[in-house]
């Protein structure tokens, strides 16, 4: 990519006070591309409101600001895989120019060619139970080799089980950043961003080193809904982060899908709101492919052998004994009649095979 033209619209998106509208608007009143922007003389720029200090923005007389610029064109340098994508440059995505206030400049990491590929959002709050994982470790492994992508935020919670759950299943995953793309945040996921740099890649609107600031994350949450086909909430309550990226969903006109659960789960209030306003709810991972029109194209086919699997055990009562929420081993007992020790011995080929899942409060259902 020519660096004239990155630096030319790294320059358009310092300019305080002025968005893509203002310029598109003055483009269209001239008979200029944005691109060629610059070619617009300084005094007709100011009989149109421009200050001294856009001008100087503009023409490259700013001294913060062509710092910022040149601390960006070098983190491009440095590897094969970074890119700095601008607003009329062919691989910009058509879903972000359609946003009422899409970014004048994207920097990627890894592979730009997932940007062409179908997305699916996954979004959800950064403390879930076990039953957001155990829900993502359900819908996403169907979703192998069909061509969707997922796409996420790379925060704790729900974000990291996606893009863990993707990767793990050979899924492509597309982390968008509420920070600089070299920044790590949280600290702890630092293999899990590079894991996703690797294979999957890395997208944010803010330079290299820009530090995550609060009001940074809204803007990300509008490029994930953005560059998605449709969006699926997990675990959620109402008042929080995830839904300003549904908000976002249903402005942009994308599909909004929700996972039901457990009634009494606070965490699940977001979902069963959304559904009962209409969303998909989705309980396997053929409702997503039928919900969002742009997937139709792509079947998904459950393995003989596990269907003869389920079909033995649709009747064990040990399994029936345990439920969807955390189960205790000594209710399971009960239930069954059984001794603690058979049950323990049970449950553990039960967990092998993935039919349940252990945790501090008991086990879990997973399937079966």
């Amino acid at each position: 990519m020519d660096v004239q033209d990155i630096t030319h619209f790294l320059r358009l998106q310092a300019l305080p006070r002025i968005g893509i509208k203002t310029l598109s608007t003055l483009c269209s009143t001239f008979d200029t591309a944005l691109y060629d922007f610059h070619k617009i003389p300084n005094p007709t720029l100011s009989i149109n409101g421009w200050s001294s200090e856009q001008l100087k923005i503009l023409r490259g007389n700013c001294k913060t600001t062509e710092t910022s610029i040149a601390r960006a064109l070098h983190w491009q340098s440095v590897k094969t895989k970074r890119s700095i994508i601008h607003y009329s440059c062919p691989d910009y995505p058509d879903s972000l120019r359609e946003l009422a206030s899409p970014p004048l400049v994207i920097f990627c990491e890894g592979r730009l060619d997932l940007l062409r590929s179908p997305k699916l959002a996954i979004v959800g709050t950064r403390a879930p139970t076990q039953y957001a994982y155990d829900a993502l470790n359900t819908l996403l492994p169907p979703l192998r080799n069909t061509g969707i992508v997922t796409i996420s935020g790379l925060a704790l919670g729900v974000d990291a089980i996606c893009h863990r759950t993707s990767l793990a299943n050979e899924i492509p995953t597309i982390a968008v950043l509420g920070n600089g793309i070299d920044v790590i945040y949280p600290k702890r996921h630092q293999k899990l961003q590079s894991q996703i740099q690797e294979s999957g890649l890395l997208l944010s609107e803010f330079h290299p080193h820009i530090q995550p600031k609060p009001h940074q994350f809204p803007r990300r949450n509008r490029l994930i809904s953005g560059l998605s086909e449709g969006l699926l909430v997990t675990e959620a309550r109402i008042k929080s982060g995830t839904m300003v990226s549904v908000k976002f969903a249903i402005e942009q006109n994308k599909e909004v899908l929700a996972v039901p659960g457990n009634i009494n789960n606070k965490n699940s209030e977001l979902s069963h709101y959304l559904i009962k306003d209409g969303a998909t709810p989705v309980v396997e991972s053929n409702d997503i492919i039928d919900a969002v029109p742009k997937f139709s194209q792509y079947k998904i086919f459950v393995p003989t052998n596990e269907n003869n699997c389920n079909m033995d055990l649709a009747s064990d009562p040990l399994l029936d004994s345990v439920n969807y929420s955390a189960t205790s081993v000594d209710l399971i007992a009960q239930r069954t009649g059984t001794s603690v020790v058979d049950v323990l011995t049970q449950l553990l080929e039960y967990e092998l095979r993935g039919l349940v899942a252990s945790t501090p409060e008991g086990y879990i259902r997973l399937r079966g």
